[in-house]
């Protein structure tokens, strides 16, 4: 910091939370089974918690207790730690009565309970070269766990990871994880990630504002409406986890399959089954025809895949692809050596970036996405319309983590909204009027699993894009309005809140 030409001290943010919004809600059936045992069909990430938080809730061995998941409608985090009380609940409910009990939550109750993205407030202090080169940067940020511990300590260690896509110089941080009387607070898509890449923008935002480092667009030439655009990097590290597999080859040359990771929408069963049959191909046996009408991938069941582990983290894809290619590369080649000898017996047998352009009405606030390019850098995608589904879904999300969605409690820790009348989710009146995304194909790649690369979460770190600009066209704003009164244009600096709401947007740009 002493080697600074510049210093701006104390600088606040605020980050706010954001609900999951899944099409379906908590929910768990539970039927009693002979020998003292329980079945639990649940919407969850993680069968293979709640089948062991199950278990020592009833006092009975884990191999009595047996989770199905078939697919979950919607997680993105939500359904890892906080389908597991619901569905401990119904089991204790099941096994106590002796008889079928379902429960699930409306939207409401689901609202209040589930919790959410982590709420943050970060001091910094940024020691800067005149040149704009950064020598020093410390953060102080609290991180609103709610009353419970969860996922939450494992927070700063994303944080970190995305903050240090910059060189940052002497980089210092206190990181404090702190218990309020809000609602717990969970994993959501790119948890730690996108607070961390939306504070490294606003910094960087904050030393260029101070050194006047902005280009002019063409709002010069219009008063009501201005228009940014930005650019940002994004880094994130993905981690690779365990997950097994296991593919049968039934007596009629049918293929089931069984992999431990869920299905939520990401597509992973489409996945799963693209390289069960790209693999079996390879035995080129006459009568295969369409091979992928001959595979049906098999609901997860605690007591037929064991540590199943959790489907989160954007890789779980990719581990279950591999899982499947290492088993059918094994059927192969028994399949082989068997075809050998019947043909001596028989004679034969036959990574992203993106560039956004958004526009601003400074006498309501509404900020509107003209355009946003994405290209972005799957590796080789194991299936492309897939890919761009997730990276459409996650960028959208994000638009709502950082311009729509405020999920607020009240001084009693309770959440305030109720549904989308309190609540306001990205509509197609929110997404980008032209929204362009091309996959790139990078090629192979030594160290990734299949050369495909993540797709499920990075892609929402991007939508910091849509604030920056947002920012961008206030600053505009601010400076326009300093020039009609006769005033020093360069004291125009603030801090944009996430999200940037309507309201927000009008009361920063001064024309209120």
């Amino acid at each position: 910091m002493a080697e600074a030409d510049h210093k701006i001290l104390s600088a606040e943010i605020k980050l706010g939370s954001q609900y999951y919004f899944y099409m379906e809600t908590q929910t768990a059936l539970a039927v009693p089974d002979e020998d003292n045992c329980i079945v639990v069909y649940s919407s969850i990430q993680a069968p293979e918690y709640a089948e062991s938080t199950i278990s020592r809730c009833l006092g009975i061995p884990e191999h009595n207790v047996c989770v199905i998941t078939r697919r979950v409608g919607g997680g993105f985090g939500g359904k890892a730690m906080k389908a597991i009380p619901v569905a401990t609940a119904c089991a204790l409910a099941a096994y106590n009565l002796r008889r079928p009990v379902r429960m699930y939550m409306n939207r409401k109750t689901d609202m209040k309970t589930t919790g959410g993205r982590h709420p943050m407030e970060v001091t910094y202090n940024v020691g800067f070269k005149e040149d704009g080169k950064i020598t020093a940067l410390h953060l102080d940020i609290l991180i609103n766990a709610g009353i419970g511990t969860d996922i939450s300590p494992i927070i700063p260690l994303f944080m970190v990871g995305a903050i240090k896509k910059y060189d940052w110089g002497a980089f210092s941080f206190d990181i404090k994880v702190c218990r309020t009387n809000h609602s717990s607070k969970s994993a959501m898509r790119g948890p730690g990630e996108v607070q961390g890449t939306f504070i490294s923008e606003a910094v960087i935002e904050h030393v260029a504002s101070v050194l006047s480092m902005d280009v002019d667009s063409f709002n010069m030439c219009n008063k009501w409406r201005q228009r940014g655009i930005s650019r940002v990097p994004i880094v994130q590290e993905v981690l690779l986890r365990s997950n097994p597999g296991k593919v049968s080859i039934l007596g009629d040359g049918s293929v089931a399959v069984e992999v431990g990771g869920i299905e939520l929408g990401q597509g992973l069963w489409t996945k799963v089954k693209q390289m069960t049959a790209f693999s079996l191909s390879a035995i080129k046996c006459d009568g295969m025809g369409d091979f992928l009408d001959k595979i049906r991938i098999i609901q997860a069941n605690t007591l037929s895949l064991i540590q199943e582990g959790l489907t989160a983290g954007s890789t779980t894809s990719e581990c279950s692809c591999e899982a499947v290619r290492i088993c059918c590369n094994i059927l192969v080649e028994r399949l082989t050596r068997i075809k050998e000898n019947l043909q001596e017996q028989m004679g034969s047998v036959e990574w992203g970036i993106l560039i956004l352009e958004v526009e601003v009405n400074l006498l309501t606030g509404q900020t509107t996405i003209l355009q946003s390019d994405i290209i972005y850098d799957c590796g080789q995608s194991l299936n492309p319309a897939v890919d761009l589904g997730q990276i459409e879904g996650a960028f959208v999300q994000g638009i709502g983590f950082f311009m729509l969605e405020e999920y607020l409690s009240n001084s009693d820790g309770l959440v305030i909204p109720e549904g989308t009348w309190t609540y306001k989710i990205p509509t197609i009146e929110t997404i980008p009027r032209q929204f362009n995304v091309e996959i790139m194909n990078s090629g192979h790649h030594k160290k990734r699993l299949l050369s495909s690369k993540a797709s499920g979460e990075p892609p929402l770190l991007l939508a910091v894009l849509v604030h920056c600009a947002t920012r961008a066209v206030i600053k505009e704003a601010r400076k326009q309005l300093l020039r009609w009164k006769g005033l020093n244009e360069s004291d125009s600096t603030f801090q944009l809140e996430v999200p940037a709401t309507m309201s927000i947007v009008k009361k920063l740009q001064c024309l209120l």
